[in-house]
């Protein structure tokens, strides 16, 4: 039956609603690192936009354009932008204003400078970028100077006049910090989601008891909450089972998997001798008292104890004479602490007190979270 129910838990169906109330209780982090991703993209991208981003100089000039006059006396109106930025490489302008540029290249020239019509055919846009203001100012002159005397040797131009002189100015690139802070948010967020989703694949805690039974195919007698209330059905269920599964010895053995056994064995046994009252006859109960895991130093007087038992073990402290008294005492509950990983200490300790031929009753799911558990069984 064991091995079927350990086939069972490793082939499970994944719970959607255990998956998402995992998720909530990780969305701190997925939080955190959502924040972390945006600020190190700001800062980063800040980073390399102040000290990597490459130096450029940028200079723009508008030249006025005066067309001459053909035989019938039209005005010759045939260049645009393609034709002005084609006429600008061709030998009879580079030459005319290379002339202004000594000491540099004609192919630096036409690398650097763009000639465009942006919207009247009559203003010239001369584009001059490069990595040196004073490189792109002196071309900028040179290119002006030399449309200049083109024109007035051009048959099809009275003149060129510059209207506005270009001026070298740094080119910076645009400003996107918002942009990074998103993509570093995104990117650490998905990094995050992936982590979370990749820990609740392998992750092997107890969290309600069918996870108890399909894991160790035992018997999962109930949950004992952080809190107790009397009153709250998971107290009512365990305090039931406990009962009735160890009805005929009234005392039993525990084994507290988060080794806090002597607190916990007072809980189960406060919980077990705790008597409820009927009132108003209609089936509904009222407890002596407020239920709570507070325990006055005059109910550890053995009249007050009651006729339930527990005598309370940690797992780091079984040895033979434990096994010895648990054999004694008849029988022993495992608690397992509610969203740790403790499956590898469970299977050891699961296999020595089998080996010791030690009565296990089943588990309990200690110290669980209320607010998990009303969400999901809700």
């Amino acid at each position: 039956m064991k091995t079927e129910y350990r086939e069972e838990y490793l082939n499970r169906g994944m719970d959607l609603k255990r998956m998402t109330l995992y998720f909530q209780r990780k969305i701190w982090l997925v939080i955190m690192l959502v924040i972390l991703g945006a600020t190190c993209g700001g800062v980063i991208y800040q980073m390399v936009h102040s000290m990597k981003m490459p130096v450029e100089y940028q200079s723009v000039s508008k030249l006025y354009i005066s067309f001459g006059h053909d035989e019938s006396g039209e005005v010759y109106q045939h260049y645009n932008g393609y034709t002005w930025n084609d006429l600008l490489d061709t030998d009879p302008i580079m030459d005319l204003v290379m002339v202004h540029l000594p000491g540099y290249e004609a192919e630096q020239v036409r690398d650097a400078t763009t000639a465009e019509i942006l919207s009247d055919i009559r203003v010239l846009t001369i584009t001059v970028k490069g990595e040196d203001e004073k490189f792109v100012r002196e071309i900028s002159r040179g290119v002006e100077n030399g449309l200049k005397e083109f024109a007035r040797q051009s048959e099809e131009l009275e003149q060129i006049k510059v209207i506005r002189g270009g001026v070298p100015e740094r080119v910076y690139w645009d400003n996107r910090t918002t942009q990074a802070c998103v993509t570093g948010a995104v990117l650490l967020g998905v990094l995050a989601l992936l982590v979370v989703g990749f820990n609740y694949a392998l992750d092997e805690s107890v969290y309600v008891q069918e996870d108890v039974e399909r894991k160790y195919g035992m018997r999962a007698l109930g949950i004992l909450t952080r809190s107790q209330k009397g009153l709250e059905p998971y107290a009512r269920e365990l305090k039931a089972n406990i009962r009735y599964v160890a009805r005929e010895t009234k005392s039993f053995a525990v084994v507290d998997m988060d080794n806090h056994a002597d607190l916990r064995g007072a809980e189960l046994e406060r919980l077990l001798n705790r008597e409820e009252l009927e009132v108003f006859g209609g089936g509904q109960t009222r407890d002596e008292e407020d239920f709570g895991w507070s325990f006055a130093h005059e109910e550890e007087d053995s009249k007050s104890r009651g006729e339930w038992k527990v005598t309370a073990f940690g797992e780091n402290v079984l040895s033979e004479e434990e096994c010895r008294r648990i054999r004694e005492i008849g029988a022993v509950i495992l608690l397992l602490p509610f969203g740790r990983d403790v499956g590898r200490k469970t299977s050891r300790i699961l296999s020595l007190l089998k080996n010791q031929d030690c009565n296990v009753l089943g588990m309990v799911v200690s110290q669980a979270d209320e607010e998990f558990l009303n969400r999901y069984f809700a």
